[in-house]
């Protein structure tokens, strides 16, 4: 099994939401709901959610996390899914952020940048 390259935090009361990659012609709408976020790195997250999505399918997620303002938005895809032993969500759901750079589908370098900064303050 492939170790994880980049270390999972946790920060209390953080929440996402998604919508899937639009498509062409398609403009997908954000989930109507927030869903916790268990951990996340700068190269992924794991959230609760009640929707079973199809590892390989990818999405957009938008974090709000507490005392930051802005709420950033991450390409990624979905590596996997399984039930949710607690029953307050049906699933738990692991997702893998695409490449931060300038190609078509990477995320933006502040991004990451306010990643590692959150990582920094929190390892204090």
């Amino acid at each position: 099994m492939k170790k994880r390259s980049c270390e999972r935090f946790n920060i209390p009361g953080t929440t996402l939401y998604y919508r899937s990659k639009p498509s062409f012609f398609v403009r997908r709408k954000y989930s109507s709901t927030y869903y916790p976020v268990i951990d996340f790195s700068r190269g992924g997250a794991k959230f609760l959610c009640d929707e079973r999505l199809k590892a390989g399918s990818a999405i957009i997620v938008k974090f709000n996390i507490p005392g930051i303002d802005e709420e950033p938005e991450l390409k990624a895809s979905v590596r996997w899914i399984s039930k949710n032993p607690e029953k307050s969500y049906k699933y738990q759901t692991g997702i893998a952020f695409n490449s931060y750079g300038s190609k078509k589908d990477d995320n933006p370098q502040a991004v990451l940048s306010l990643i590692k900064k959150i990582e920094f303050e929190i390892s204090k």
